[in-house]
């Protein structure tokens, strides 16, 4: 039998398999070393994960995991990466033809590990690529899309800006001129050469640099569709719209004979650079040529090119072409507005662009408990990844804890700061602090998502209602303004707050977890998770809670002594029900020498307690009056149970935790049940249900219940 593979090999064979699916025809082989000169001259073997090669790029990349999410510094392997580099590079050199002169992309691919924003700064500084799980997820869907013509994507975000030198010197017969305020060229060129330039600005990747980040992941079926229609002759009369980002050389030809001066023609130098043509609309109509043959790739496109337009205005080309089309998910349209509306002067778009920018920027953090936990759109999900990031914007507006639209006017929240860029980095770090404390206080129920009831769209937005109302208590009981401290400070004034909350979530059983926490739903759902957060504070320090938590408190209590007092009235009825029904079961209904009834005379065995029945049956009226059992109290019962042990033992013979091991008979919880009986037949202002009174009447009406259904009474 074979061993499971480690995490670490797994990840390896990943990142070796999303090389081999681009296209590279060199890769390295399983436990793979390279020979370099280190510092000090000596000829050692450096350890690479993974080596891929094509005519003009070597990528290399190490691979480090840890079997559990959690934090690992990277400090010691990034700077002895970055020290072998040149060595590395020498090496590579060497060992393929002599005027081999590749460009190297280094990487580091991580799984499970929290980066730690020093590290960040590093890889940085080093000029190494972090990619963790969450570009490793994005690159590797798109391989699988569009297998080796997904290369032209990798390379445009890792060697962005860098000469492609077969494309140097192209040139297409082109017409410049303006739209609104944008100049524009109109030419025809081929996929062969747009392919290697072009980009799309995914919003699975998420990129900040791309932001706002608008298109949608592309559809492998429209791919093979768009293949098949122009292998059967098929060709587009419409433009593909994309954006040079850099400015165009244009050789004016003459314009003797064009009456319109806004119009030039003229030779257009194609861009020689990765990543210089970002595509605003058409990305499939441009790869729907990538899996076609090479005859294919000369056909003629026809295309609209801006220049050096900004992403602002490339997404809000995007929208206008796309919000009318069913394709286009209402929910990115709303995402991607809310970041059009960035430094908006209107309270309610700047508070939406805060909360979206917010979100993105959280979830493509490395150094966040919410990196990789966000569902990423036209990309197949983990089992882990059941936020959104529409709910978590929504969380973050409803909170007001970056700020509140009031009367249109903009009031900055306990996150805020001096600018809006400032707010962000503010509200980030002290989110990352909350959370990795949620996290950390069950690291099991965090990963396991919807059935961990704690990292779901309500539950993450049930804590930052919570944190809200807990900032206004501390600035109310130590009279600060939040937004004078710095992050540290803030969180520690709120950390003791936190352990009762943190304290359940680490030790709280799964059904009491399930109990405060599942299945919340709307906005109703998320208030309900919060207040249970609260009540968990409110607990522990009496003083905590809004004036509306304590009115929704007082209302939640009231209606928890309801539902006990009935919980009361139907367990006691069951109890006389099932008590009745196995006594005639086991002595009958005939009448006896006596004149009773065969359950009741000969099933009752101690005398008292039928005649104190009795007595109790003649004190009502004869309108009222009932059967004798109906006049038996749950004490009788007990002493009914005892008496008939063989007949009931299997359903009343139930063990409370105080009790010990060795006793015949468990029926004390009887005792403790007629007691709260008392309560619902009783009621008073001077005597309730106390916690621990709810806590017994779940647990008798589980176990109780639970047996009741063996004889098919429970219902």
């Amino acid at each position: 039998m074979k061993n499971a593979k480690t995490l670490q090999c797994l990840l390896e064979d990943q990142v070796w398999c999303l090389f081999f699916r681009l296209g590279y025809e060199t890769l390295s082989s399983e436990n793979f070393k390279i020979g370099i000169e280190d510092l000090s001259h000596n000829q050692i073997e450096k350890e690479i994960s993974v080596l891929a090669k094509d005519d003009e790029t070597v990528v290399v990349a190490i691979c480090r995991s840890k079997e559990s999410r959690g934090r690992k510094s990277l400090s010691k392997e990034l700077n002895e990466f970055a020290n072998h580099q040149k060595a590395i590079a020498n090496s590579i050199k060497k060992s393929f033809e002599a005027n081999f002169r590749p460009k190297i992309i280094w990487m580091i691919v991580t799984q499970n590990i929290i980066w730690s924003e020093a590290d960040v700064q590093t890889a940085n500084e080093k000029h190494i690529r972090i990619v963790t799980e969450n570009e490793l997820q994005y690159f590797d869907a798109f391989a699988k899309h569009l297998g080796p013509a997904g290369r032209f994507q990798f390379l445009a975000e890792f060697l962005e800006g860098q000469e492609i030198p077969e494309l140097k010197g192209i040139k297409v017969p082109a017409t410049r001129g303006t739209l609104g305020n944008h100049a524009f060229y109109s030419f025809v060129t081929t996929p062969r050469d747009l392919l290697k330039i072009s980009f799309v600005n995914h919003q699975a990747l998420n990129h900040p640099a791309g932001r706002p980040t608008y298109q949608r992941m592309i559809s492998q079926s429209r791919i093979k569709e768009i293949g098949e229609f122009i292998k059967k002759g098929g060709y587009f009369p419409t433009n593909l719209l994309i954006n040079f980002v850099d400015k165009c050389k244009f050789d004016y030809l003459s314009n003797k004979e064009n009456a319109n001066s806004d119009i030039k023609f003229g030779w257009l130098h194609l861009p020689s650079k990765y990543k210089s043509a970002w595509i605003i609309d058409g990305q499939h109509r441009l790869y729907g040529y990538s899996h076609l043959e090479d005859r294919f790739l000369d056909q003629s496109l026809v295309v609209i090119a801006f220049e050096r337009m900004d992403t602002k205005t490339e997404a809000d080309l995007f929208v206008t072409i796309n919000q009318k089309q069913k394709s286009v998910q209402k929910s990115v349209i709303v995402s991607l507005q809310s970041d059009l509306k960035w430094g908006s002067t209107d309270a309610k778009e700047r508070g939406a662009a805060l909360a979206s920018r917010l979100a993105k920027t959280i979830s493509a953090d490395p150094t966040s408990p919410f990196f990789q936990r966000f569902t990423i759109q036209g990309v197949v999900g983990k089992e882990n990844q059941s936020l959104t990031i529409p709910e978590f914007v929504n969380g973050i507006s409803r909170s007001g804890l970056l700020g509140k639209n009031v009367q249109k006017t903009w009031i900055p929240g306990p996150l805020a700061a001096s600018t809006d860029d400032k707010t962000i980095d503010r509200a980030r770090k002290f989110l990352n602090l909350y959370f990795s404390r949620i996290q950390e206080a069950n690291t099991e129920r965090w990963e396991q998502a919807k059935s961990g009831f704690i990292a779901t769209n309500p539950g993450v937005r049930g804590h930052m209602l919570m944190l809200a109302d807990l900032i206004k208590h501390i600035e109310t009981m130590d009279d600060i303004e939040s937004q004078t401290l710095d992050v540290a400070s803030l969180f520690e004034k709120i950390s003791e707050f936190l352990q009762p909350v943190e304290n359940f979530i680490t030790h709280g059983k799964q059904t009491e977890i399930q109990e405060k926490f599942g299945r919340k739903f709307g906005e109703g759902g998320v208030k309900e998770y919060a207040d249970n957060l609260c009540e968990l504070i409110h607990l522990k320090f009496s003083n905590f809670g809004s004036a509306e938590f304590l009115i929704r408190l007082e209302e939640k209590s009231e209606e928890r002594v309801r539902d006990a007092n009935q919980d009361t009235v139907e367990i006691s009825q069951k109890i006389s029900d099932v008590v009745i029904s196995k006594l005639k079961e086991r002595f009958g209904t005939k009448d006896t020498k006596s004149g009773e009834k065969a359950y009741w005379d000969l099933g009752i065995q101690k005398p008292k307690i039928k005649t104190d029945a009795y007595d109790r049956q003649q004190q009502d009226s004869l309108e009222k009056r009932g059967p004798k059992e109906n006049y038996l109290n749950i004490l009788d019962f007990k002493e009914i149970v005892k008496s008939n042990w063989d007949i009931f033992s299997s359903i009343f013979n139930i063990k409370m935790a105080s009790e010990q091991k060795g006793k015949t008979y468990y029926l004390d919880w009887m005792d403790r049940f007629n007691e709260l009986r008392r309560i619902a037949a009783h009621p008073s202002s001077t005597r309730g249900y106390a916690d621990e009174d709810l806590e017994f009447l779940d647990f008798i009406k589980e176990e109780f219940y639970s047996r009741l259904k063996t004889i098919n009474m429970a219902a």
